[in-house]
């Protein structure tokens, strides 16, 4: 298994214990040239609201602006459609690196 796989194993571990899982099509965001995700779930807020989180897992480089703005597109897409508020976070397997929340 690479580094990155195994990132995302672990990572997606972690927070689908934290919420409810989603599960996305690719082939669905793939047809409407939007950004695929590597992990959703779904987490009450503050307010008792339910809220999608999707996170982009990355072992090295940042994401690149364009990829940025797929998953951005695919944010706004999954937001509308299920009406409900979403947060997209990139979460890197290096400990120096920040976590960017968008």
């Amino acid at each position: 298994m690479q580094k990155g796989d195994m990132h995302e194993s672990k990572t997606s571990h972690i927070y689908h214990r934290a919420g409810v899982p989603a599960l996305i099509s690719s082939l669905v965001l793939r047809s409407k040239n939007l950004g695929q995700i590597d992990i959703a779930y779904l987490k009450r807020n503050k307010n008792k609201s339910w809220v999608l989180v999707i996170i982009e897992t990355k072992s090295s480089v940042y994401p690149s602006h364009f990829q940025m703005k797929r998953l951005r597109g695919t944010q706004d897409y999954l937001s509308r459609l299920l009406e409900m508020e979403s947060k997209l976070e990139v979460k890197f397997c290096q400990k120096c690196d920040p976590l960017l929340n968008f």
